[in-house]
Formats: structure tokens, C-alpha cells, sequence
């Protein structure tokens, strides 16, 4: 679930760089504890939502017990029974602020945009905050233009109004917006309320152009007056996406000098829209920022504007400095693979870290060299799947670029196929559909590793080759899918369905019958109660410890996965396999440690009012329901993250350590602390 005045800044961003963040508040209680772990009864509402049943589940929001019915509406935030949405309008009414704000919360989550006219009635006559702000952001992920103007109409107390933004920023999100609209964003973005600029920038960075683009003037003003402030992170990205040469000086200025790592970042990324040399100049300096986020971002910002002299000439320099992290000098391999891949392949040689070779294999694929054509046809077979599968992707690469025999690249797709593992599998199944490789048997290839696998525990590359298998035409396709969609895992069923509607004729639709939902875990509740309300993940990193406080009665089931795990010392020596700048570093990988593993029993997707905010923690997953070890934790807000994955909880202790981290650091320990 993601940068004039330069020659001075420098210095400046490295003092600044040295500053430890601020820790993250502690985790916001957004929803009342209801002694979910001393009640049997409320359990039970769990235990009917980890099973999908949302009738069972509507019928308990009649209860005479407020938090019966408050947990019942909770439940049905997570399950998004459409069938349900009539008996949450009806708590709407409830004489219990806690239930009207649950069954707000739900609503927000069924994506049924019938549910806007009872949350904008709700709306004008409500009282409570905490009521407030679950209509507000349920009526801003399924309203229209009607209650677009009733939440920007809706006289608020003040301490309402960051909400109010956070809404009309999720408006803008879904391209809900209007002249009103962007008049309010745009005089809110320097309002003495944190929160409300904070919102009123985070709008900008989603939301349509052309629906604020009259404003730039307010934008640009309010970029260059918030110099030390969190909105102006996304003000960068807003004033980026403007693409307007003019700020190319504004911007470089920023990624110079702004206090605020994650500033000049996204300051980067906006810069390496543009192709001009001053930009270019302005990112190769910023390849020497002290923060290695915004030394990597700069790189590969680079990269992606060309192999110019200059470009070349600092990547041989960089890939010389040893002192730098790895992800900083990968950054700029791309620059070097097309006419220096031998300068590629020397710093892979000297690289320990399996994510760093992965990294040169990676860029190797706009080399058309022989001897890297070799190499890569070689790493293809590697034991380590990181290496497959950055081998087979630039394969993939130098294939399509075209101008090679097609027996040695099938023989290495089919090699992938054939490990019947998800992440070569993911890549070369997409491979073997090409036209190309069909005379060579790629359908029948596809379809015999596919009758070798077993669902669950090999669905996702089974999906994989049925998506694949849909595009080749062997005359053996159709039955083969037809077979899928008419039994089996819901999955693969979907995936066949998907396939046949792509191959048969315009107009003819093929439909399933629902086909229930995967395995998943019950809950413990005994071991719950025992780590209790608020446990403390602790993870000691090769940079330092971080603290995670957990909230159970939000997510029993994610709580539950999780702290087992760790009590097992699963964790233990498991690396932070992926990491995003300004957005995420994801972990939890002990199956396969390269992103692609976790137990063979997902557990469902648990949605929470707990927000994703700077250091929130949340679960990575592929799909609703399809949550299993790995977690990730945030740099910044990611308000489009919330209701879409489980989040959590939130780090207490060592945000300025969870932004030191890069690919491939370590979890040394983890360990669970019943908090006091």
C-alpha cells in the first residue's frame, strides 16, 4: 500500500535529516471497549462474522442490548452484506450513540450508494462527535453529488471540521466533486487546524485535476507557506501532478531543503515527471541526501528520465561508494544495464543480500548483451525465488522486445511453470501465453501443472494459469475453463468466469452461482483473553526496537494470527521484504521471506474504525479474506488504505526506527507483551 537555491539546501536537508520524528499518539480509541472478551455473546457475533453470515448477524441488531447490536453492526462493516443495508438504516435511529455510529461505519462499507440519503438525514439531526465523524466518512466512500453538498452544507462544530475534510477528501477519491467542492478544499489548505490541512492536501492528491486545476494558485501558495508542516508532503504531490515546468524550481527547492523527509520524497517523484535537464540536475544532487529514502526516490526518478551522460557518470559513482545502502545504488542500475551491463553485473557480484541481486537481475532485462542474456536464462533456475523471478521477469522484458528464437525462452517460462510456485508461476504463466509459444504446447503445459496443484493451498498460482490458459487457443481452452467455473474453489471459479467472458463473444455473459467462502481459523478465545485488550507487538529490528500496540476487540481474529505467530518465533530473522517510500515497509514472510509465502490458511479480512494514520499497522493481503502473516506498517496517513485492509493498531515506540528501514532488514526477535 509510493524531490537555484540547491547547492545551500543540501547541507540544510542534512541537518534536517537528523532530527528523530515525533512519536505516533498513542492508539486512538475510535470505538468504545464492550468486554468482547468477557462476553460469550458478543464473541459469538464474532464468530458469525469470521463465518460471513450476514442474516444471522442483521437479526441481532434487534437485540434489547445496545451492545449486542453495536457489535452486530460492527460485524457487518467487515462481512458487507448489501442484504443487510436496510436493517443498519434503521440504527441510524438508535437511541445508543455507540450503535448509530457502528451502523454509520457499516454503511460506509457496503459500497451501496443507496445508503447516502439516510446517512445525509442522520447527518443534519446529529449530535454525538463520534457519530459525526462515521456519517462524515460514510457519506464520503458511498455518497453522491446530493450528499456531497449536504456534508459541505452541514453546520459542524469546529472540532468536527477535520473530519468534514477527510470526507470531501474521500469524495474527491471517487471523483465526486463539484466548484463548491474544490472552492472548500482550496481555502481550507492553510487552516489553522492541522487536521483540516492535512485533509484538504490529502484531496488533492487523489482527486480528478481538472476538478481543482483553478486553484493551483492556492495550491502553490499554500506549498511554499507550510514549509515545516505534514500537509505539505501532499502538497507536493499535488503541485507535481499540476505538470506545470514552472514549478520544476519550486519543487527542487523542497527537495533540497524541506525539514520533513517524506516532503522530499514526494517532492522527487514529482520532479521525475518532468524531462528537463534542470529537474535532472536537481535529482542527481538529491541522490546525496543523507535519508536514503530520498536518495533511492531521487535514483530511480532518474532512471526513469533516461541514461543521459551525466546520469551515467553518477551511477558508475554511486555503485562505487560502498558506504551507501544497496536499495540507493539499485536505484540507478537501470541507467547503467542498456550499455554497461557488465557494470551491472560486477556490483551483483559483490552484493550478500538476495533482494540487491534480485535488484541488478531486475534491470538486467534492458540489456541486449550475450553474456547477460546467459546469466539471466541461468538465475532463472536458481533455488532462491527472488532471483527466479526477477530472472524470469527480465526475461519477459528482453522477450518482448523482440528479435530471438522462441525454444530457449519457452524452455525457461515452462521451466517457472513447472516449480508450480506462485511467484514463478505468476510470471511466467502470463509469459506463455504469448502466440509465439502456443506450437510449442504452452496450453497443454498450462493445463497439466495445473491438474498437479491443490486448492487452497496452491489457488493463487492455480488462478494464475487459468488466466493464462484463457488467452491461448488450442481448441482444448474452453472446456478446460468451462470445467473450473462449474466446481471447485470460488477463486478459481471467478478466475474461470473471468477467462471465458475475455474469450467468448462480445455479448455473451457467463454467470456463477456464489460459491461460498474459503477455510479460514476459529477463534481462540482463551488465548485472547490472555494477551488481553491492547497486547504490545514488540519487534527488535537490525535498527532498533519497535513497539506496536494491538487492539483485539477491532480485530480478534488479525490479533489472534498474529501474536501466535510471534509467540512461535516465526518472525524471528524474517526481513521487511518490501518498503515503498513515504508509504509502507511490509514484513512478516517467515514462509518464504520474499513476499510471496504465508500460512496455508488465510483468515478473513477484518475491517476496523481504527485509521490509517502514521504508524498504524495493517495486513497485507491479495483480495478480500486472503489476509494471512504479513503485516505492514506506515510512513505517513494513507487515508485511501482505511476499510480496505484490517488495520490494527499502531506503533508506540520507534517510529524514527520504522523510517530507517530498507528492503531486507531484519526482525531479530518478536515477542508479545500483555500490556499493563
Amino acid at each position: 500500500m509510493r524531490p537555484v537555491l540547491l547547492l545551500a539546501a543540501l547541507a540544510v536537508a542534512g541537518c534536517a535529516s537528523t532530527a528523530v520524528p515525533a512519536e505516533p499518539d498513542p492508539l486512538p480509541i475510535r470505538r468504545a471497549a464492550d468486554g468482547l472478551l468477557q462476553r460469550p455473546d458478543l464473541q459469538a457475533l464474532v464468530d458469525l462474522q469470521v463465518r460471513r453470515d450476514g442474516a444471522a448477524l442483521a437479526e441481532a441488531l434487534g437485540s434489547p442490548d445496545s451492545l449486542v447490536r453495536a457489535r452486530a453492526a460492527f460485524a457487518l462493516a467487515s462481512v458487507q452484506d448489501v442484504d443487510a443495508v436496510d436493517a443498519l438504516r434503521l440504527r441510524l435511529d438508535d437511541p445508543v450513540p455507540a450503535v448509530r455510529a457502528d451502523a454509520a461505519f457499516a454503511l460506509g462499507q457496503t459500497a451501496d450508494s443507496s445508503a447516502g440519503v439516510a446517512l445525509a438525514v442522520s447527518l443534519q439531526r446529529e449530535a454525538t462527535p463520534e457519530v459525526l465523524a462515521e456519517l462524515l466518512d460514510a457519506l464520503g466512500k458511498v455518497g453522491g453529488r446530493a450528499d456531497l453538498n449536504a456534508v459541505l452544507g452541514a453546520p459542524l462544530p469546529a472540532e468536527m471540521e477535520p473530519a468534514r475534510a477527510l470526507a470531501l477528501a474521500r469524495f474527491g477519491i471517487r471523483g465526486v466533486t463539484s466548484g463548491a467542492w474544490a472552492q472548500w478544499v482550496a481555502d481550507h489548505l492553510q487552516d489553522p487546524e492541522p487536521g483540516v490541512r492535512e485533509g484538504a492536501a490529502y484531496a488533492l492528491t487523489r482527486s480528478p485535476v481538472a476538478s481543482w486545476r483553478s486553484y493551483a494558485g492556492a495550491v502553490r501558495a499554500a506549498f511554499d507557506a507550510l514549509e515545516n508542516d505534514p500537509a505539505r508532503a501532499d502538497l507536493a504531490r499535488a503541485v507535481g501532478r499540476l505538470e506545470d515546468p514552472t514549478d520544476i524550481p519550486r519543487l527542487g527547492a523542497a527537495l533540497g531543503r524541506a525539514p520533513d523527509w517524506r516532503t522530499r520524497v514526494n517532492a522527487a517523484r514529482a520532479l521525475g515527471a518532468f524531462g528537463d535537464p534542470a529537474a535532472r540536475a536537481m535529482l542527481a544532487r538529491a541522490v546525496d541526501d543523507p535519508n536514503p529514502h530520498v536518495a533511492q526516490t531521487a535514483g530511480g526518478a532518474l532512471a526513469a528520465a533516461g541514461a543521459t551522460p551525466e546520469a551515467l557518470d553518477l551511477a558508475l559513482r554511486v555503485l562505487q561508494d560502498d558506504d551507501r545502502p544497496w536499495p540507493v545504488q539499485a536505484a540507478l542500475l537501470p541507467v547503467l544495464a542498456p550499455s554497461r551491463p557488465a557494470a551491472v553485473l560486477e556490483w551483483s557480484d559483490r552484493q550478500e543480500d538476495p533482494f540487491a541481486q534480485a535488484a541488478a537481475l531486475s534491470a538486467l532485462g534492458a540489456s541486449d548483451d550475450g553474456a547477460v542474456l546467459s546469466r539471466l536464462f541461468t538465475a532463472a533456475r536458481s533455488d532462491d525465488t527472488r532471483l527466479a523471478v526477477a530472472a524470469l521477469g527480465a526475461l519477459r522484458q528482453r522477450w518482448a522486445a523482440g528479435g530471438y528464437g522462441a525454444r530457449r525462452f519457452y524452455e525457461a517460462f515452462a521451466s517457472g511453470l513447472r516449480r508450480a510456485d506462485l511467484a514463478t508461476t505468476s510470471v511466467a504463466a502470463p509469459a506463455l501465453a504469448d502466440s509465439a509459444f502456443w506450437p510449442l504446447g504452452a496450453g497443454a503445459l498450462l493445463r497439466e501443472v495445473y491438474a498437479t496443484l491443490d486448492a487452497p493451498a496452491d489457488v493463487e498460482p492455480m488462478a494464475a494459469i487459468v488466466e493464462a490458459a484463457g488467452r491461448v487457443r488450442d481448441g482444448a481452452e474452453i472446456d478446460f475453463l468451462v470445467g473450473i467455473a462449474l466446481g471447485g474453489h470460488p477463486a478459481l471459479r471467478e478466475a474461470a468466469r473471468d477467462a471465458l467472458n475475455d474469450r467468448l463473444t462480445e455479448g455473451v455473459e457467463v454467470t456463477l452461482e456464489a460459491g461460498g467462502s474459503p477455510a479460514t481459523t476459529t477463534i481462540d478465545w482463551a488465548h485472547l483473553a490472555n494477551v488481553g485488550p491492547r497486547p504490545r507487538l514488540v519487534l527488535d529490528t537490525d535498527r532498533g526496537r519497535v513497539v506496536i500496540e494491538l487492539d483485539t476487540e477491532a480485530a480478534p481474529q488479525t490479533v489472534q494470527r498474529i501474536t501466535l505467530t510471534a509467540a512461535q518465533d516465526l518472525y524471528d530473522g524474517v526481513p521487511f521484504h518490501r518498503v515503498v517510500a513515504n508509504f509502507v515497509v511490509q514484513g512478516g514472510d517467515y514462509a518464504r521471506r520474499d513476499g510471496y509465502g504465508g500460512p496455508e490458511t488465510a483468515i478473513r479480512s477484518e475491517f476496523t474504525r481504527v485509521r490509517y494514520e502514521t504508524g498504524t499497522i495493517g495486513m497485507a493481503s491479495s483480495g478480500k479474506d486472503t489476509e494471512g502473516s504479513q503485516f505492514f506498517l506506515t510512513h505517513s496517513p494513507q487515508p485511501h488504505l482505511d476499510g480496505r485492509y484490517t488495520a490494527f493498531g499502531r506503533v508506540v515506540e520507534g517510529q524514527d526506527v520504522v523510517a530507517q528501514l530498507l528492503q531486507g532488514a531484519l526482525v531479530r526477535e518478536a515477542r508479545v507483551e500483555r500490556a499493563r
